[in-house]
């Protein structure tokens, strides 16, 4: 198994594409993750970097944290900020997120893949992950990265009933969309205002 071209990545020549088989694999799954942010517009340029650059990576990333928060609808693009962030204050980040998604099984509770988290020395990894998609913030103080206000997870419970905190009357960044559409009283109604030029020349006909 182990003079195995396909796993030593030696078949390079032998397939005749000039690339290993790993090396065609990371290509396709950077391609696939490059297409998929691109329907979030928001993301900065270092932020789709960051993840296309470390495909698999950010695929464990994006799978565990469905597991650890029991979300299965969470945003690609709020994912691809988390792990950015992550991956640039933690040098470590890759290899624990590779250890824990590890742990993942199906049908496995948030609760049960936190207990064997932390006893694989990988607790603080996970709460830190849920405090991120929670608070929409990574990080602690003057050092936290804010990634999203309105859509972090701790608002989705009362998401049917109440708008997210804000100063703003009608929901987080509401000053930016266009204004409603103002009724228009009787007296200002367009049939009022035809061309009187037209309807006096048909009374002197």
């Amino acid at each position: 198994m182990e003079n195995d071209p396909s796993i030593n990545g030696n078949n390079a020549t032998a397939n005749g594409t000039g690339f290993s088989r790993r090396e065609l694999l990371k290509g396709l799954t950077s391609a696939m993750v490059a297409t998929t942010l691109l329907g979030f517009p928001f993301l900065s340029q270092a932020e789709k970097e960051t993840a296309t650059q470390s495909p698999v990576i950010f695929g464990q990333f994006y799978l565990v944290s469905q597991a650890i928060t029991e979300h299965k609808n969470i945003s690609e693009g709020s994912s691809a900020q988390i792990f950015n962030a992550f991956h640039r204050s933690q040098p470590d980040f890759a290899a624990q997120v590779s250890k824990l998604h590890a742990l993942v099984r199906p049908g496995q509770s948030a609760k049960a893949l936190q207990e064997a988290a932390k006893q694989n020395s990988l607790g603080e990894l996970v709460t830190s992950i849920v405090t991120a998609w929670y608070t929409g913030t990574v990080g602690h103080g003057t050092d936290s990265i804010l990634i999203s206000y309105k859509d972090a997870l701790m608002y989705r419970p009362v998401s049917d009933g109440l708008i997210v905190p804000t100063y703003c009357g009608n929901g987080p960044l509401y000053f930016t969309a266009a204004p409603p559409d103002a009724a228009m009283p009787e007296s200002m109604n367009a049939d009022r205002f035809t061309n009187t030029s037209e309807s006096a020349d048909v009374s002197k006909a």
